[in-house]
């Protein structure tokens, strides 16, 4: 059986009018959004779009949108920043990760055995960027940001516990995956793709990777893999960025409108949407044939966290400021979870 994402058909390149206006008002400032995930990709249909659709709608008639998705604008996932900087787009979805450097500290969910969801990585973010530990691109403007579902192993043999784990080849992406998979035992092997890992496991180049719920199935790994487990291996983060001069030249109710539905809010709603999301991509892959679970209880998680704690510590040492947002977030983690 192959799953394939199906969440509301494809998403042509969409114009959005104003709620009950023919047609737009001649001082409608309409936005150029890129994004570089396909048209039928959840994070534009369930995300990007809705979270403009509500600032169009609660912008009193200033605004509307064009999205351009599959990367029109641009497709390089590791120069959205610069379509913004330079004013080709005016908002744009960017993964801090294709882009070592300036960035780097939104890095900190990446940190595996850190965040168990992306709601509650959403809001940690969120809350450093609010306290000004985070930074923002030159020229642009922080909409709102969102954790990506938390990546897991997955593996081509069944295994019945972590110590069988050990000798694996592991596909890894990173360095933070990479030291967590030899913390386990594991053997990390980097250099594949995402598009490359299900030929990989196919032709035992690697037992299994580490990807979340939502890559298993978009790179179809899930056809490759029986056993999954569960230990929080960390994720990127997604930023809606907007052209600052962009920004400046928006009416007071269109700022208004993205500064409500943006920020903490934004990162509420759309960690829950991913959290949902990465639910039912691995719902539905335990669902498959021949494919189980390993489950990781209290215990389980606690040791990983403490086998794992090193890494965090690592992640610190790399400056005052990447140990402040590091603080930061493990105290949110620590509040959200005690209420």
């Amino acid at each position: 059986m192959n799953i394939r994402p199906t969440l509301l058909g494809g998403l042509a390149v969409v114009a959005v009018a104003l709620a009950g206006a023919g047609m737009a008002a001649a001082d409608t400032i309409r936005l150029r959004v890129a994004s570089y995930t396909p048209a039928g990709n959840f994070t534009n249909e369930l995300i990007l779009a809705p979270f403009l659709d509500r600032v169009v709608a609660d912008s009193e008639g200033t605004l509307e949108y064009q999205l351009f998705p599959g990367g029109t604008l641009g497709r390089n996932p590791a120069e959205q920043t610069q379509l913004v900087q330079d004013r080709v787009a005016d908002i744009a979805y960017v993964l801090p990760v294709f882009t070592p450097g300036e960035l780097d500290p939104y890095g900190v969910i990446e940190i595996p055995g850190l965040i168990h969801t992306p709601l509650e990585g959403s809001i940690a973010l969120a809350e450093a960027y609010g306290a000004n530990l985070l930074p923002t691109p030159a020229g642009t403007r922080l909409l709102g940001l969102v954790s990506s579902d938390v990546n897991i192993i997955s593996t081509a043999p069944q295994i019945d516990s972590l110590a069988d784990l050990q000798g694996l080849r592991i596909r890894t992406a990173g360095r933070p995956q990479a030291n967590a998979v030899e913390l386990l035992g594991a053997v990390p092997t980097s250099g594949i793709t995402s598009p490359e890992t299900a030929e990989a496991v196919s032709r035992g180049t690697v037992d299994g990777a580490v990807m979340g719920p939502g890559a298993l199935v978009a790179f179809r790994v899930n056809e490759t893999v029986t056993t999954h487990i569960r230990l929080p291996m960390g994720a990127p983060v997604f930023l809606v960025l907007m052209n600052e001069n962009t920004w400046q030249s928006l009416p007071d109710a269109a700022r208004a409108a993205f500064e409500r539905h943006g920020g903490e809010t934004f990162a509420q709603i759309a960690g829950q949407t991913f959290s949902e999301q990465a639910a039912n991509f691995l719902e539905a892959t335990l669902a498959l044939e021949g494919h189980r679970e390993l489950p990781v209880d209290d215990a389980m998680l606690a040791d990983f966290t403490e086998l794992t704690a090193g890494l965090a510590e690592e992640f610190a040492a790399r400056g005052p400021n990447f140990r402040a947002v590091l603080e930061s977030v493990q105290g949110t983690l620590e509040r959200l979870r005690a209420e």
